[in-house]
């Protein structure tokens, strides 16, 4: 049984991980503005490609990690990449006379958010559903609810440092999170049950289902991409919306898609229930 300071830890990992996920994304008018930065929308845009093919990898290569070194280095070092990934941001902003270097930092802040997304994230599933485990799937939604808190957080930090004069109060906040959880996990055990009894050989083939799950993934993923990283500078370039409402506006969209996890979470269990109950045999005259 893991402990409490144990579950306080990954589950608050998982808000912290919200909230530096959508870090570069709710500083999105910081990053375009003429007296900041000064990236033109192609070189924006640009800023989330070493975030895909980082997070993509880690994802995969943290089950095999995990095996070989176990989840809580795993973890550690997806920890330590969004420190970094921060602490190149709050550097950056010392460049942003060089639009190249600037520019070259950010590309590389954001490969390192990615590489500690793609680390972080999965080895929390296996903590959660490792150390609940008559309930896993309630444990992974409370995980992911938080998660999705996180990313509510970080667009409310932004006005609220860019209305104090100093946008990068938000990536300093992640960063003294991040060193928090880290300075915290390293004291913890967070140890995982190795899995008893042969493992099963992988498939030569996957059945179609998974294509058409894959689908959908990806085009869930295109949606929430054009929203969450676009939103904020269509409102204030196209609307003429303030700063602070264009995060208030992104606040909304990460807010709802959080409440939307929840809601269909709950209606697969109601339905699932249902299915039991209508499947259930009545009980006999003999019985009642």
């Amino acid at each position: 049984m893991a402990s409490r300071a144990e579950t306080t830890a990954v589950y608050g990992a998982g808000l912290v991980q919200g909230i530096v996920l959508v870090t570069f994304p709710a500083a999105s008018t910081v990053f375009t503005d003429p007296s900041e930065y000064d990236l033109s929308s192609t070189q924006y845009a640009g800023l989330f490609l070493p975030q895909v093919v980082t997070a993509i990898a880690a994802s995969l290569l943290g089950a095999r990690l995990g095996t070989r070194f176990g989840t809580k280095r795993v973890y550690l070092a997806g920890l330590s990449s969004g420190l970094l990934s921060m602490a190149l941001l709050i550097v950056s902003q010392f460049f942003t006379a060089d639009n190249g270097a600037a520019y070259g930092l950010l590309l590389v802040a954001t490969a390192f958010l990615g590489l500690g997304f793609g680390f972080t994230v999965p080895a929390l599933n296996t903590f959660a559903a490792a150390f609940h485990p008559a309930g896993v799937s309630r444990a992974i939604l409370v995980l992911n609810a938080l998660l999705g808190l996180g990313t509510v957080l970080a667009p409310l930090f932004v006005a609220l440092f860019v209305g104090l004069g100093f946008w990068w109060g938000l990536p300093v906040t992640s960063a003294a999170l991040l060193l928090a959880l880290l300075a915290v996990s390293l004291r913890l055990p967070l140890r995982v049950p190795a899995l008893q009894g042969p493992r099963e050989r992988p498939k030569t083939t996957l059945p179609m289902r998974f294509w058409v799950y894959a689908g959908f993934a990806v085009l869930y993923g295109v949606c929430e991409t054009l929203n969450g990283n676009w939103s904020q500078l269509d409102l204030t370039s196209e609307l003429g919306a303030s700063t602070t409402l264009a995060a208030l506006g992104l606040t909304a969209f990460w807010a709802m898609v959080t409440l939307g996890r929840v809601l269909f979470a709950a209606v697969q269990r109601w339905y699932r229930h249902g299915l039991r109950t209508t499947s259930s045999p009545s009980c006999s005259p003999a019985r009642s």
